[in-house]
């Protein structure tokens, strides 16, 4: 026994001996838990053998003896045999609505050639079948993987064009931000005055001209059918929630009891519903008076903002205010559902396309211009190589840019035959904000004078400094109010905005199973924004991007709070808490660490997980660590992960399972391991 654990057990057994026993039936417990390994997260992070449960409190933590002391005729016993109790898992930042997997076409993540997709999505229209013109939309399509071209399928249009002409066709990216389309969708764009003018090279320098930077393009600036964020939905295709749900129909009882099964067996009681529209609330009031909720729920309010780059969408802003406070008072009164929290898009990704000819461009808000690599794919071995970069800042480039002489399908095929790339290539830009800055920093300020602590999506380096900005024009009256403010995934942040994250007690929620080497997906980012030779050359830890890359232990260290959210369905509809604790403190895969000194230590990760997401949420006073008074949300593990990581065996963490969930005081899951 180290001596840390020793001194936690005497602080502990100290403090048991003050605890009295019961006098009558009033304290007797409903609960106890024994003979267990007790992680407390209090502030000193004790650790004790038993805890005791009364009328969903907490009322009695310390040694066995102690404990027993509570113990009646009537108490619900568990001898948990060593195994580790901690507090009730917090997931800062999911998308609840999307974690169960619906009968409808999906791709579930699958990474697919063009030629191996095809097919796949003929079947569905087979075992799916739609109405002559009603939109195919398929979620969970994986944009970074697989998607490789052939001599048949050049492009993801090409491809979807052979699935169907008869109905528009939309993928839906497993990250909530790309989607890919075929030529009859495309045609269906329509402009703000709610003309149908279709989406096209023409029409992307003129009335869509906004959305350029979202759309994939070819040498000639034909849409090859990759479409992003706002652009998507310039086709008015369905929701991907309408799309799993059924467009027009209640959210159904049986679905939310499902999804409240599903976070209990992960261990989760606590979420933060990232982008939640007022009108699903509902489904959650629902749930709770039905008695099945096993989780509270904080909700950051969502609506998508349109025209937000001009003084129209700007002055909309009060339309929002009004709609969420209107929710917030109508749900007001239920115990499991809070309403203190708005979201809001600062920016969008940061995964370019380099499968695409020329490759298309990331669109995260970066703070220095996005590079060109020049990749060469063979079609045929789907096979992709690093050839180099253009030199946007050539003579030859900047002539480009002065000219209109290389536009057309002949002079950029020329072009590109004697100089090895296209000429839109010379063209370089640092990505683009969802919103006018104007409308970002008046968001923030209205938001917060009406009593509404602010979660915003931040990716790119560029975009968490306009955030930071915004957030730090309004620091006094947030404490003033007892709001919070923080900042969803943060990928690259410049260091001076790590020690600004800091300064301003900002809460940053991460999502930790994605912080590991992944050469298919590094690809996608890191030749866009560092000039380097081969995959291998991606890891150099002198790169800006491996030194800034979710920089977890930068924003501890400099007094800013972290805490955990895994963003399911993004990527995968599972919520894995314990492969998201495992990357927080080993950040590795295959033997590679990814940017080692920003990996967490175990107590660090697990506060992440508990009373750091629980101060963000404001609830810190009830729940986020064992402590005598606090509600009983707790959860039993097979594996003691401290242990785990003191025997150096961090790399197990992620296949820890969940033994038992409490609820409230209530047992909601129960494993048979148990």
């Amino acid at each position: 026994m180290n001596r840390y654990r020793l001194l936690s057990l005497v602080l502990v057994f100290l403090l048991a001996g003050c605890q009295k026993a019961p006098q009558d039936s009033a304290q007797v417990a409903d609960l106890v838990l024994n003979n267990g390994y007790v992680y407390t997260v209090d502030g000193a992070r004790r650790v004790a053998q038993a805890l005791a449960v009364k009328d969903k409190r907490i009322i009695a933590v310390g040694s066995d003896d102690a404990i027993s002391k509570f113990i009646g005729d009537e108490t619900r016993i568990y001898d948990l045999q060593g195994r580790m109790v901690m507090p009730g898992l917090h997931d800062a930042h999911i998308h609840t609505l999307g974690i169960i997997q619906p009968d409808i076409c999906d791709i579930r993540s699958q990474a697919m050639t063009l030629d191996e997709m095809v097919p796949f999505l003929q079947d569905c229209l087979d075992r799916f079948p739609l109405p002559e013109g009603q939109w195919m939309a398929v979620p969970q399509w994986n944009f970074t993987k697989g998607n490789q071209p052939s001599e048949t399928y050049p492009t993801l249009r090409a491809a979807l064009d052979a699935v169907s002409s008869e109905h528009p066709i939309i993928l839906y990216g497993n990250d909530g931000h790309h989607g890919a389309v075929n030529s009859l969708a495309l045609s269906l764009a329509t402009d703000s005055s709610g003309k149908q003018t279709g989406l096209n090279a023409g029409t992307l320098e003129g009335v869509f001209a906004d959305y350029a930077q979202l759309v994939a393009v070819d040498a000639q600036g034909e849409p090859t059918g990759g479409v992003n964020e706002g652009a998507r939905e310039l086709m008015r295709p369905p929701s991907v929630f309408d799309v799993m749900l059924g467009a027009g129909d209640s959210i159904p009882r049986s679905f939310m009891v499902k999804v409240a099964e599903k976070l209990a067996a992960n261990g989760i009681t606590s979420v933060q519903d990232a982008a939640l529209k007022p009108d699903s609330l509902a489904a959650f009031a629902d749930l709770e008076r039905s008695g099945k909720m096993t989780f509270r729920l904080s909700a950051a309010l969502f609506e998508q903002p349109e025209n937000s780059q001009s003084e129209e969408g700007l002055a909309r802003i009060p339309e929002f205010v009004e709609k969420f406070s209107r929710a917030r008072e109508k749900y007001s009164g239920d115990e499991l559902i809070t309403l203190q929290t708005v979201k809001l898009f600062v920016d969008g990704v940061i995964e370019g396309d380099p499968l695409a000819t020329p490759p298309t461009l990331p669109n995260a808000a970066v703070l220095s211009d996005y590079k060109q690599p020049r990749f060469r794919v063979d079609a045929k071995n789907q096979r992709l190589d690093f050839l180099g970069y253009v030199d946007t800042n050539s003579e030859l480039c900047r002539s480009v840019r002065s000219s209109d002489k290389y536009r057309g399908h002949e002079a950029s095929s020329s072009f590109n035959l004697e100089h090895g790339f296209f000429p839109s290539q010379c063209r370089t830009n640092n990505g683009v904000l969802e919103h006018s800055e104007a409308f970002i920093h008046s968001f923030v300020r209205q938001m917060t004078e009406a009593g509404f602590s602010v979660h915003a999506h931040a990716i790119g380096d560029r975009a968490v400094r306009v955030a930071l900005d915004a957030f730090a024009e309004n620091k006094e009256a947030v404490d003033r109010a007892g709001l919070t403010q923080s900042i969803a995934h943060a990928q690259l942040v410049h260091p001076d905005d790590q020690k600004r994250l800091g300064d301003l007690g900002i809460y940053m929620a991460m999502t930790f199973a994605w912080v590991l080497p992944d050469p298919e997906y590094d690809i996608s980012v890191i030749p866009f924004l560092e000039q380097v030779g081969s995959v291998s050359e991606m890891y150099d830890p002198n790169l800006y991007y491996m030194q800034n890359v979710y920089p977890a232990r930068s924003v501890v260290a400099g007094g800013g709070f972290v805490v955990a959210g895994s963003d399911a369905p993004v990527d995968t509809r599972e919520p894995r808490p314990f492969v998201n604790l495992q990357q927080a403190v080993t950040r590795s895969a295959d033997g590679m660490a990814y940017n080692a000194s920003e990996q967490l230590s175990i107590e660090q990760a697990i506060d992440a997980f508990t009373i750091n997401a629980a101060r963000m949420l404001k609830q810190s006073d009830k729940v986020g660590s064992i402590e005598v008074g606090k509600l009983a949300d707790l959860v039993v593990l097979d594996q003691n992960l401290v242990e785990l990581v003191e025997q150096e065996q961090a790399d197990h963490i992620a296949a820890t399972q969940v033994l038992m969930t409490v609820f409230n005081g209530r047992v909601v899951y129960e494993s048979p391991e148990l």
